[in-house]
């Protein structure tokens, strides 16, 4: 110990160590409640005597756990301990629920795994020794990703694979790295990778389930799948941005994508603005899951994948079984409780992970520019409006076992999600900002890896100014080297929207009653609306707030005599007012009125 200081409430006493650890102590109770790691410069771990942890993603490759003699990677216990936001929760910063768990000694160890591949390389023969924790799912993995989840639903202690069985995910020149993971009974604790080098005959190449005979040679194609869903039935889901962030994405991608693949670009754009000619299909399950099985069939391991999904995601199921879910057209709420809403019009993580498994595409890029609206993620989330834990650990196993690179961005509501002065979502606006030039390499390629850090760090800048849009939530997989999806020149277009002027709630009264019991604030705040669902072309945004930095509101007082009304106000820019305003109208034809006053005040929108 090298210095004992107290919090200046007394609650916590915080111990310094010389092996560069912090100690968290609960004074009333004397018990330590966490331990913070230094490693290195830059990474930091938190752990808690139970076992929890949390890590940044460097810190994670860095450390491990030890259950009596056996040395566990930290990846391997993450489904069970790795709790988001550790530290604020055992201090009482944060009022979302913690997760109850074992102590570590009572870890039911994982099955000893040998296998090696046969002389005529054709069959993986693998022997399982169970353990303490009995033995579990077997899952097979090729350079990386995940092709089966289990491969000995019998339990047995020796399973043959036939390697021909998952040619399609090999590659068509050099070795591959074949891997197996083994599971206790419970299927939580899983042992760690055990790889072998295989180079496969030129007769199993291509002949595997659900594969095509590749050239050898071949150059490697682009397939994306560009998902956005502001239409959905009813109106209480309805977003004003998702189609439209999903047709400048797909748009964004075609452009880059041709100067790095010419014209093996495949893009296939499905949203539910029925006016848009670039449209494949509309938004549904059953087009979407169609899209994923389309691309199955022709991709080949030298490909890339680009998936994007704009509108609503929501988190349903309990801690643990937790899952994702992105919602459809056809969904009216976000209540989840009835599984046939959720067979038919929802697409959990589990389902998003089995389809991407089925595409051999090796580099793989995932996008969730998802709005969080509704009871249920409050539930989640208690008052953190971020992704929470369930929401993180779910998209943390997509990643383990796709190897995708993922980029989430998460609002707390519609508001915050379709916030700004672009008349996008404001993640999707800042990759289109990266890919237009602020997130280029020198030679001007769109790597996946500086695109996706730029949009965490950009997000909160453009949001500053409203509440709920938080950092955006960058997955990476742990080996996975990093690639360019497409180069911007000055040939490449990216379709990047001008900034607009914002407008906030408004505020008019009838002078004589102290009320607007005409109903004028109404009427010019949905005049607003209307403008600003027209999209690229709208002359500004309307977000429906109270404050918005350097937004613009109008204010002021109306008489009517008949039916004439009059009204005088000011038009302000944040709190400074900048303009008079004065207009007439008829009380019977308020859009008229508001339109007339938009019109006057349009010169000061700068």
């Amino acid at each position: 110990v090298i210095n004992l200081a107290f919090s200046p409430d007394n609650r916590f006493a915080y111990v310094a160590c010389t092996d560069l650890t912090l100690h968290v102590f609960d004074v009333a109770s004397g018990k330590e409640i966490a331990a913070l790691v230094a490693i290195g410069n830059h990474d930091w771990a938190v752990t808690t005597p139970d076992g929890l942890f949390d890590a940044s993603a460097g810190a994670m490759q860095a450390l491990f756990y030890t259950v009596g003699r056996e040395v566990i990677e930290l990846e391997q216990l993450k489904e069970r301990y790795y709790e988001p936001g550790l530290l604020s929760k055992v201090m009482g910063f944060s009022q979302e629920a913690m997760r109850m768990v074992n102590v570590l000694n009572e870890v039911p160890i994982y099955p000893e795994l040998k296998a090696a591949i046969s002389t005529d390389l054709k069959q993986l023969e693998v022997t399982i020794t169970p353990r303490a924790g009995g033995i579990g799912k077997l899952s097979l993995f090729v350079n990386g990703k995940e092709v089966a989840e289990d491969l000995n639903p019998q339990r047995a202690r020796k399973v043959n694979i036939n390697m021909a069985d998952y040619a399609k995910y090999y590659l068509e020149s050099g070795s591959n790295i074949i891997g197996l993971r083994v599971y206790n009974s419970d299927n939580w604790l899983k042992g760690p990778n055990y790889e072998l080098a295989y180079t496969p005959p030129p007769t199993a190449r291509g002949t595997g389930t659900g594969g095509t005979e590749p050239t050898l040679g071949a150059k490697p194609s682009l397939y994306a799948v560009v998902v956005g869903t502001a239409n959905y039935a009813g109106e209480k889901l309805d977003l004003k941005f998702a189609d439209r962030d999903a047709i400048a994405f797909s748009q964004a991608v075609k452009a880059a994508g041709k100067k790095v693949f010419n014209d093996r670009v495949n893009v296939t754009l499905l949203h539910t603005d029925a006016n848009d000619p670039s449209r494949q299909d509309i938004s549904s399950k059953t087009a979407i899951q169609t899209a994923f099985a389309t691309y199955a069939a022709k991709a080949k391991p030298q490909d890339v994948l680009v998936v994007y999904f704009s509108g609503h995601g929501v988190n349903y199921g309990a801690a643990e079984q937790s899952l994702f879910y992105y919602l459809t057209k056809d969904v009216a709420s976000e209540d989840l409780k009835d599984p046939e809403i959720r067979k038919n019009y929802a697409i959990s993580s589990l389902e998003i992970t089995d389809w991407v498994k089925s595409i051999a595409a090796l580099k793989q890029v995932m996008i969730i520019d998802a709005c969080n609206s509704g009871k249920i993620v409050e539930d989640f989330a208690g008052t953190r409006k971020e992704l929470n834990a369930s929401q993180i650990r779910a998209l943390d196993r997509m990643k383990d076992r796709t190897g995708m690179f993922i980029l989430t961005g998460s609002a707390a509501d519609k508001v915050s999600y379709e916030a700004g002065q672009y008349g996008q979502g404001l993640l999707t606006y800042s990759l289109l900002q990266g890919m237009s030039g602020m997130a280029l390499t020198e030679d001007k390629r769109v790597d996946v890896m500086t695109l996706f850090q730029y949009s965490r760090d950009r997000v909160p800048v453009l949001a500053k100014g409203i509440g709920g849009v938080q950092t955006p939530v960058l997955a990476f997989p742990t080996s996975g080297a990093s690639f360019d999806i497409g180069i911007v020149d000055k040939e490449v277009k990216i379709p990047l929207p001008a900034e607009k002027p914002v407008f906030v709630r408004n505020n008019f009264t009838d002078e004589a009653t102290f009320d607007d019991g005409l109903g004028v604030t109404d009427a010019i705040e949905n005049y607003l609306r209307e403008v600003t669902i027209q999209g690229a072309q709208a002359p500004l945004i309307f977000v429906d707030v109270k404050e918005y930095e350097q937004a613009f509101s109008l204010k002021g007082r109306y008489t009517v005599q008949g039916d004439q009304v009059q009204l005088t106000g000011k038009l302000y820019k944040g709190k400074t007012a900048i303009a008079d305003v004065k207009q007439t109208g008829n009380k019977n034809d308020l859009r008229e009125l508001a339109a007339a006053i938009l019109e006057q005040v349009s010169a000061k929108l700068k």
